[in-house]
């Protein structure tokens, strides 16, 4: 999954309420009815030193803010999603969402923290069914729409030999075999 990178920088809604926006990405189409958020660049840390240039700005687990360089980078990334640009002033950005929600988590094998009325609220230890993740790059889970966003190792690998810059991951999973 999408992982924040120390000293790269970071995008932010201007009004706070439009994190809700972002929340809300949940695998409903939402082109037709887009309008695009105002976002800012966080390039200062919070003791002043200033943060680089990332092609996939942070904004949070669940979704991915992308740089034209990143873009170019993921072409099949509309066969699992949609971009969406976001109003930025001084940046092209877009955040995708991810319209693949695919039951790939093994609840059994994996380790959930429930609800009382059963719904997961959180996955401690992630076990996929790979047969469910082969040809994916980019996908939700069902039981958690709202959730964190999931990458393969394809898109891990693609991240790496295109070069984008402040970019990271956390490996949740393990494939055996």
């Amino acid at each position: 999954m999408p992982a924040v990178q120390e000293g790269f920088e970071w995008v932010l809604p201007v009004d706070e309420a439009d994190h809700e926006v972002f929340r809300g990405l949940d695998g409903t189409p939402r082109r037709d009815r887009w309008k695009p958020v105002r976002v800012y660049r966080l390039t200062e840390s919070p003791t002043g030193a200033p943060l680089a240039e990332s092609d996939l700005p942070w904004l949070a687990s669940h979704v991915l803010v992308l740089r034209e360089k990143a873009v170019a980078a993921f072409p099949a990334l509309t066969d699992h999603g949609e971009l969406l640009p976001l109003e930025c002033p001084d940046a092209d950005l877009w955040v995708f969402n991810a319209l693949r929600l695919i039951d790939a988590v093994d609840e059994n094998a994996s380790t959930l923290v429930r609800f009382s009325s059963g719904r997961i609220l959180n996955i401690e230890r992630h076990v996929f069914h790979p047969d469910r993740v082969q040809d994916v790059e980019v996908f939700k889970l069902p039981q958690m729409p709202r959730g964190w966003l999931y990458v393969t190792d394809d898109f891990v690998s693609r991240a790496a030999s295109a070069g984008l810059r402040g970019v990271g991951f956390e490996q949740v999973w393990e494939q055996e075999g």
